[in-house]
């Protein structure tokens, strides 16, 4: 049985369907627009579980911004394209909510002074593990960046940032937290923003003698307080911290008996490399034997004949060596 409507139905359902947009046209532009609010107060709670630390407060509001949110959106979001416009906005509606507390410390300087982390809009926020993860997977390179490590003299003054002696810092990290110290206590000097007035505690960690001086030598005196360390981050490893220099690999040509020349590469092992498939690649390479042995320092790659200009071009295009770690002897 098929049912009917009366000509004055139809009319009407035709006419109310033509005022209709076209399927997906309202809905994709409200989920555009709903996503990249969406993205942003989810960076905002990502940054404050994983980035922000009681001691890091007050913090201002641009930094808060610049130095944590922004590096925790998964996708690049623009303020100015979301409902809120500005900045402040935002976080009024996030101090509206019971999560953070806003104050202006000095006329047109804004500070957030006291954040709820136990706060419910922070429960079962997602750490992006999954897209570090996946970028991990596809990204091939070795990176290795110069940290610094939280000695007893330089704990003295980090301790106000929540860290202690044995941490592992690197320098946006120092340089964010002297940043927030040296504008939270004004001591930029007024009428000359590219100068500081040292007070007792940054004269102690920098051992500057000097009543003023510039920003950028604050930071790297600051910086020589700590100890030296670099971190190599493997592809799917848990990254290697090692303390002090670090020893680059290198390359010894030697002369063995009947004139033979053979080459030993060492220090592979810090960056990850194995031995064996060191040794088996670069085979293949120089046409030659190669095999792993044991040297003073560990493990070493004998190859015979001069292998340097194989073994570099080696660990530079396919093992992603910096270059700055591989040299010759």
């Amino acid at each position: 049985v098929v049912s009917t409507q009366s000509t004055g139905d139809v009319a009407e359902v035709t006419e109310n369907f033509g005022e209709m947009s076209k399927p997906g046209e309202e809905e994709d532009e409200e989920e555009e627009v709903f996503n990249k609010e969406q993205t942003l107060l989810e960076a905002c709670y990502r940054a404050i579980k994983t980035s922000i630390k009681k001691a890091d407060l007050p913090i201002l509001t641009s930094a808060f911004y610049s130095q944590h949110v922004k590096g925790c959106c998964e996708h690049p979001v623009e303020i100015k394209h979301t409902k809120w416009k500005k900045l402040g906005t935002l976080l009024k509606e996030l101090q509206d909510a019971g999560l953070l507390t806003v104050k202006e410390q000095k006329k047109g300087v804004q500070s957030i002074t006291h954040i709820d982390f136990t706060h419910v809009l922070l429960r079962g926020v997602e750490m992006l593990e999954k897209e570090e993860e996946e970028e991990d997977e596809e990204e091939e390179d070795i990176a290795v960046v110069q940290a610094f490590t939280c000695n007893a003299h330089a704990a003295k003054f980090f301790s106000k940032f929540g860290y202690k002696k044995g941490d592992i810092l690197t320098r946006k990290e120092i340089r964010a937290s002297l940043t927030n110290y040296i504008r939270q206590q004004n001591l930029v000097v007024e009428g000359d923003k590219s100068r500081i007035t040292l007070d007792p505690h940054l004269a102690d960690l920098s051992k500057i003698k000097d009543v003023r001086c510039k920003w950028n030598d604050v930071m790297q005196r600051s910086e020589q307080a700590f100890g030296q360390c670099y971190v190599i981050s493997l592809p799917g490893r848990i990254p290697i911290t090692v303390k002090g220099k670090l020893p680059p690999i290198q390359y010894k040509v030697e002369k063995r008996t009947g004139n033979k020349v053979v080459t030993l590469i060492s220090n592979f092992s810090i960056f990850g490399i194995e031995g064996k498939e060191l040794a088996q690649r670069l085979q293949l390479l120089q046409s030659s034997s190669a095999c792993v042995v044991q040297g003073v320092k560990g493990e070493e790659v004998l190859v015979q004949g001069d292998a340097r200009k194989h073994a570099t071009k080696l660990l530079l295009t396919e093992y992603k060596i910096p270059k700055t770690f591989v040299s010759s002897q």
